[in-house]
């Protein structure tokens, strides 16, 4: 509500060529308030995006990268396929994965790396730690954003009447 403020106040200083990004992070969006989540609907009626769980290539593509981003190695010995079907599965996101890759690639690990190479089995008990996001909890995300997103949604024609309509014959009455 605070922030809301604030940044209707800021906002009517911005013109056209001007630009802003805004990004906001919460697990449970739609325990906002109901007056704010108004407020901000019209505020950013046209300039909302949300990321939705990765898929299982994605979360192949993420682990890859986050492992060596890391200071990992990718062998043989690290079963990236199981790991993407497994935080794909359960519900685990981006930040959980980068969460455990960093637990797990600390310094000393990854000095130990030339002598022993890395395996999925040292990553899954790091995310049985971790709270994936729950089906329940995923609908009412994706139900939150299906009613606050308007990207996407078809602009409502008028509806006309049928005895609107050229050379329409008027009915008769029996």
């Amino acid at each position: 509500s605070r922030l809301m403020k604030d940044l209707i106040k800021e906002a009517k200083f911005l013109k056209e060529p001007d630009r802003i990004l805004l990004i906001g992070c919460t697990r449970r969006p739609y325990l906002c308030e109901k007056g704010d989540s108004k407020k901000l609907n019209a505020f950013f009626k046209d300039f909302k995006l949300a990321l939705p769980l990765p898929d299982y290539a994605s979360m192949q593509l993420l682990w890859k990268h986050l492992v060596l981003r890391h200071g990992g190695i990718i062998t043989e010995t690290l079963d990236i396929q199981t790991l993407a079907w497994v935080t794909k599965s359960i519900g685990y996101s981006a930040g959980t994965v980068d969460a455990v890759v960093r637990k797990v690639l600390s310094q000393r690990r990854i000095q130990r790396l030339a002598g022993k190479p890395l395996a999925h089995t040292e990553f899954v008990p790091h995310l049985a730690r971790i709270d994936p996001v729950f089906r329940d909890e995923f609908d009412k995300l994706a139900g939150w954003t299906t009613k606050n997103n308007f990207q996407g949604k078809k602009e409502e024609k008028p509806k006309t009447a049928k005895s609107d309509k050229k050379g329409a014959k008027p009915k008769k009455k029996k």
